[in-house]
């Protein structure tokens, strides 16, 4: 039997599937994928698909690449869900336009379906994208057409959650560098809410924004205060909240070198949740950064690893590339032996952490380039300084960090 014929048909059919009508490309998988997610519906499952996506962050890139194609059809293939769960993603990968795109087209979809719980949650989540990526303007914008939504019932969903779109507005707008005006709001807010505490903590946020620490830390304690006198929250709610106000205090007396004070705050916390590695780590690094303690903070930070570590087991389905080390809390090893003078230790810590996707940062690369100067390699800690000197989008902080690099840069190029 001849079977050249057979061949040749195989070969034609090849190129058919492949190149001709009856191509089924990468790009069909990829809609295919998209067009699903119209179909999950509730938060769970939601939440659940959107993990699913950033455990794969290759393949989701390239989702939603092929999304936004499809957001352009005039026949809006995407309905509500889908744009959401992609937007939530686009924002996990920190690609700011692409959120953006699919966040107006959830606001647009929620608005059409006057469901409220959805326009709430498209809009929180945004403010939040443009807030965090230094949009203040966009977030103040959104604030406002969320605040601008008019609904007759006092008690709707939309209006109660409208103070702390208000909240939003307030920060923004101090990030902004209009710390007067988003004083006066925070102050009509506390005004409203009687003996409340809620927007006397906002204030503190703002005072601190405006680097007015001493009038921060007023703030912070007023807000103390009044949420140990508060009757209306649960007790379990009510010590929560203290919480986190402390932690706030905590940062604001290292602003205002009372170091002993910022340490004690930290300590009362440790107390209240001895298994909590943040509060180790700042602890220790606290110390460490002021040359105070400096064995029993490195025991300290060492423990908020371990720590850390032992609460990952316990997360089920962790993608592989998240089960790894905190970097701020390897930065705070690498610096503790710095001061220890274990200087080729604290160059093993920091080179791990400049390796994770959070450890590029301007202060920690700093600290790293202070490593091999004291180790004599001086070629090294300039180049590490000229690339911690490339970053932007920094923060008033970083950017006095990043005038201290500076200068350390232009005394090492003099020797």
């Amino acid at each position: 039997m001849d079977r050249a014929p057979l061949r040749v048909c195989l070969a034609a059919t090849l190129v058919l599937l492949t190149t001709g009508s009856f191509a089924f490309s990468a790009d069909d998988d990829l809609r295919e994928k998209a067009l699903k997610l119209n179909q999950v519906t509730g938060t769970t499952a939601m939440s659940a698909r959107l993990f699913e996506l950033m455990k794969d962050k290759e393949t989701t890139k390239k989702l939603l690449v092929e999304a936004v194609k499809m957001a352009k059809d005039e026949k809006k293939p995407l309905k509500f869900n889908a744009c959401f769960i992609l937007a939530r993603a686009a924002q996990g990968l920190k690609d700011v336009p692409t959120a953006e795109i699919f966040y107006k087209l959830c606001a647009d979809d929620a608005t059409k379906l006057g469901s409220a719980s959805k326009i709430i949650d498209v809009f929180d989540n945004m403010i939040d994208l443009y807030s965090q990526n230094k949009k203040f303007d966009e977030a103040i914008r959104a604030c406002q057409e969320f605040l601008d939504i008019q609904v007759d019932d006092v008690e709707s969903p939309i209006n109660q959650m409208k103070p702390f779109i208000l909240e939003k507005l307030v920060l923004a707008t101090a990030r902004k560098g209009k710390i007067d005006e988003a004083l006066k709001i925070a102050d009509n807010l506390i005004e409203k809410d009687k003996g409340g505490w809620y927007f006397v903590r906002l204030k503190a946020e703002v005072y601190r924004e405006a680097e007015k620490y001493g009038d921060a830390a007023d703030s912070y304690l007023q807000t103390i205060d009044r949420l140990k006198n508060n009757k209306r929250l649960e007790e379990a709610q009510r010590e929560m909240f203290i919480k986190r106000i402390r932690y706030g205090l905590s940062n604001i007396y290292v602003e205002l070198k009372q170091i002993d004070k910022s340490a004690e705050q930290l300590e009362i916390l440790m107390k209240e949740d001895p298994d909590n590695p943040t509060y180790m780590n700042d602890l220790g690094f606290v110390w460490a950064d002021h040359d105070m303690k400096v064995d029993e903070a490195e025991k300290l930070i060492r423990k908020a690893i371990e720590k850390d570590r032992e609460q990952r087991k316990k997360i089920e389905d962790l993608p592989k590339d998240e089960d790894v080390d905190n970097a701020a809390y390897l930065d705070s090893l690498g610096w503790v032996l710095f001061k220890q003078k274990k200087y080729a230790d604290a160059k093993k810590e920091l080179l791990t952490a400049t390796k994770l996707e959070d450890g590029k940062h301007i202060e920690i690369l700093d600290h790293l380039a202070d490593v091999h100067m004291a180790l004599g390699e001086k070629a090294d800690a300039v180049k590490i300084w000229k690339d911690a000197l490339k970053q932007d989008n920094l923060s008033r902080r970083e950017k006095e960090r990043k005038k201290i690099i500076e200068q350390k840069l232009a005394d090492a190029e003099k020797k």
